[in-house]
């Protein structure tokens, strides 16, 4: 929304902006009738637009609008003028509580005043049905009067006002949607994160978060990326608040971790009990019969400091254009020499592997291949994958991703150490041996750290009964492992037995990345639909193969998009609770520049299957096109946290290195996945063009040689000699690339023009790329290619056109999903 300032909305005055958020701008306002300043909030547009959201919120606005409280901000009135919906409100003139914790806490007499005063507003508004849930030192305000003021109840939901015990508790009511996570991670209660109903006791965990930070000055829950932060939430206990400032009265230690349980019925059960149990404590205090004085200032003795946890490696990805679907970036326990700054973590390598392992955690090595035929390989990989991803549905499990797992094979080790370095407490191991109709399927859960057989069980059975192993195995998994499900088991999608062996010979060989090896997966898919034609991962595994083929120029953008799209369709159509298909929709979607419909694709592939790594991975390469980065680290930390050693997450690390400027960093990664995969296309043109933007022309130009895919070796070319100063050569490699690739690589030659100074080629190039719907505009923000042209006055309208100008994408509602532990 543009800025308001010294515009009028009714009768009131805008006149300075205070802040901005998820629910609106915040603007200082006069009120010309009454004379007096008021702070008005400016809701929304999406919010605004949508008739079901006003209702709700307005609802919940009025009753906001009943809670007069000294300690809550008043909420005066809801307002429209000329179709802007706004909120007027108390203004408060003082200072945001984050801004005045100290590094080593408040005295404790500010504690005190501020703890009581904010769980006193939180039992005002717990009474009329309100919860809060986006409670944090943010949003509490210290008026230059002294006053305390609890302000921001735009997340706040209304809740059943019966008490539901003797304290005035209450329960929640379905007004938002399920599933919905609203608040500010660091605060959020283990619920809250889960995308669980919420209801009162939620906003009492968010207080004593907020008590823990300003009794030590730092949170409890602490993590270089919110990923991490939502982990420690979900799994660790804090140190005591007396534990690092000894001084402080023992109670108070009790009151805060009691506020801080996990489970809802074990915390605290009222704000009014968390505030009478801190008045009766400062009395204590104030009168000498605890075991802290007054005259000992809390604020004399600094905490301890404490080791921050090590840090973990920045991921994000960002495409190349028409190159290559990501899952996610990083590289964990393979080398990559980084070149960061202090401020800045450095990638982690084989031996600074995290030993740490949850209880709930495993990892499934690839079964071993039994059957005299070692063509059967990809059998026994399928077995076991299929088990992986069965596992990895039970949100209550860490599950480390196939390609992490996988990684390990033929290199000797033994399972603690394949465990400690996934960092995972436990492995499930196996073979498969299989003749004709019979199937053998033996499986081992190995407890890492001592190597104990916790289970191990042999099935001898038909091929028919292959889905019931599965399930089986997977249920005397999570039984062993005592994990408590919050849902139903999830169970094996069934189909024809033979037409099962086809699809995972089919995955196999699309794996490959190779023009025959896609045919043949192609190939396969379809006799697995001539048995089955309403088995959904075969549709949706033609539609992986499209999309990767029209990356690796095998197909053309129109061709790849329309297979892509006609898979997806059908899946859906079979299934419509089938993730993968929406997550493969919304690429098409994105791809083809249809940004709004891509996000809602996107939330519902997410809402259905949240631990799926590759919808997730999909998802954040969405959020990247959208420009919004953090958003999409959260997806991918995500990931990487269950996939920590993968090649394309390397090559994709270094998209992000490079198009960050970190040019250095990006060569490392590139570099190390050629180590491990020397034959993978794209990567020397990747590392070529790397060095462009360095300004080593030389090197280039050596690695562009080096590139095995013709596509990409051609766009790289004209470009490398151009900056040797070799024009001639630069402009015959650029008119062998128009002839061959003029249709599919409008987008590609572009750029290459943009790069040799050319704005006017580059922008009736767009154009075309523009007229063929090239899939390469996907990837257009962000893309340092065209840094010439982007002070250009054409720039804005053509970003504009494509649905890409910063006014567009700032428009697009995504909600971020629950992530599991």
């Amino acid at each position: 929304m543009s800025n308001l300032i010294g515009t009028t909305l009714g009768h009131y005055r805008l006149t300075a902006l205070l802040g901005r958020g998820g629910m609106g701008e915040v603007y200082r306002a006069r009120d010309t009738r009454l004379d007096r300043d008021v702070a008005l909030k400016v809701l929304p547009t999406a919010m605004a637009a949508d008739p079901a959201r006003l209702e709700r919120f307005e609802r919940e606005a009025k009753t906001v609008a009943s809670l007069n409280h000294p300690h809550i901000v008043h909420l005066y009135s809801v307002e429209e003028d000329a179709g802007v919906r706004f909120l007027t409100m108390e203004l408060v003139e003082g200072q945001a509580l984050d801004a005045m914790i100290p590094a080593s806490g408040l005295p404790l007499t500010k504690v005190f005043d501020i703890g009581i005063a904010v769980a006193d507003a939180l039992a005002a508004a717990h009474d009329k049905g309100i919860v809060h849930r986006d409670l944090k030192p943010a949003n509490v305000m210290l008026a230059t009067d002294g006053r305390v003021k609890v302000l921001d109840f735009g997340l706040a939901k209304l809740s059943d006002p019966t008490p539901a015990s003797d304290h005035g508790a209450t329960r929640a009511l379905p007004i938002t949607t399920e599933g919905t996570v609203m608040g500010t991670v660091p605060y959020m209660s283990p619920e809250q994160l889960r995308g669980q109903p919420v209801d009162y006791r939620s906003d009492i965990f968010s207080l004593g978060v907020m008590l823990y930070e300003l009794a030590l000055g730092r949170r409890p829950f602490a993590g270089a990326t919110n990923a991490d932060i939502t982990s420690s939430i979900l799994t660790s206990t804090p140190p005591p608040v007396t534990q690092v400032r000894p001084e402080l009265p023992h109670h108070l230690g009790r009151i805060v971790a009691h506020c801080l349980e996990k489970d809802p019925d074990h915390r605290v059960q009222s704000a009014r009990d968390v505030r009478n149990e801190l008045r009766a404590l400062r009395k204590e205090v104030e009168s000498g019969d605890s075991e802290i004085h007054t005259g000992h200032s809390a604020a004399v003795a600094p905490a301890p400091a404490s080791t921050p946890p090590a840090p973990r490696p920045r991921t994000l990805w960002i495409g190349i254009g028409a190159a290559v679907v990501a899952v996610a970036a990083a590289a964990i326990f393979f080398a990559v020499r980084g070149r960061e700054t202090a401020a800045k973590p450095s990638p982690v390598t084989p031996s600074a592997v995290a030993t740490t392992t949850e209880d709930h955690s495993i990892a499934v090595l690839p079964f071993v291949n039994m059957s005299s035929d070692k063509e059967q390989d990809y059998f026994s990989d399928g077995i076991s994958e299929e088990l992986l991803n069965l596992l990895a549905k039970v949100p209550e499990l860490k599950v480390a991703a196939r390609t992490s797992s996988f990684s390990f094979r033929g290199k000797g080790l033994e399972v603690p150490e394949i465990a400690r370095q996934l960092g995972v407490a436990h492995v499930l191991e196996g073979s498969v041996r299989k003749s004709g109709n019979e199937i053998r399927i033996t499986a081992q859960l190995i407890h890492a750290s001592d190597g104990f057989h916790m289970w191990s069980q042999t099935y001898d059975r038909k091929l028919d009964d292959v889905f019931k192993i599965q399930d089986e195995i997977a249920g005397e998994v999570v039984k062993e492992l005592k994990v408590t499900l919050l849902g139903a088991a999830p169970k094996a999608r069934t189909t024809d037995p033979q037409a099962y062996a086809f699809y995972l010979r089919a995955v196999q060989l699309g794996r490959l990345a190779a023009r025959d090896g896609f045919a043949q997966s192609d190939a396969l898919y379809h006799q697995v639909l001539a048995i089955d034609p309403r088995y959904a991962p075969a549709w949706d595994g033609l539609g992986r193969n499209a999309y990767n083929e029209m990356n690796f120029g095998l197909l053309s953008s129109a061709e790849g998009l329309g297979r892509v799209r006609e898979s997806a369709e059908k899946a859906l159509s079979i299934d419509p609770k089938y993730g993968p298909g929406y997550a493969r929709r919304g690429l098409f979607e994105y791809t083809n520049g249809d940004l709004a419909a891509a996000a809602e694709d996107f939330e519902h592939a997410l809402a259905l299957d949240p631990t799926d790594l590759t919808v997730l991975g999909s998802a954040s390469s969405f959020l990247v096109s959208l420009g919004r980065l953090d958003d999409a680290r959260v997806l991918l930390e995500f990931v990487v946290h269950r996939d920590p050693v993968n090649v394309t997450t390397l090559f994709n690390l270094g998209n992000a290195q490079r198009l960050s400027g970190r040019y250095d960093d990006a060569i490392d990664a590139y570099r190390t996945a050629l180590s491990l995969s020397p034959d993978r296309g794209i990567v020397h043109a990747q590392i070529g063009t790397t060095l462009l933007l360095k300004g080593d022309a030389a090197g280039a130009l050596t690695e562009l040689k080096q590139e095995k895919s013709e596509v990409w070796q051609m766009i790289g070319l004209p470009m490398a000699y151009y900056a040797l100063g070799r024009k001639a050569d630069s402009d015959a490699a650029l008119a062998a690339l128009m002839e061959k690739y003029a249709k599919d690589g409008a987008y590609n030659i572009a750029y290459v023009y943009a790069f040799r100074s050319d704005p006017d080629k580059a922008f009736e190039w767009l154009d075309k790329a523009v007229e063929n719907h090239d899939a390469g505009f996907s990837q257009i923000i962000g893309e340092r290619l065209f840094q010439k042209i982007e002070s250009d006055p054409r720039w804005l309208p053509l970003l504009r056109k494509i649905g890409k100008a910063p006014g567009q994408l700032a428009k697009i509602q995504f909600k971020m999903p629950p992530l599991p532990q």
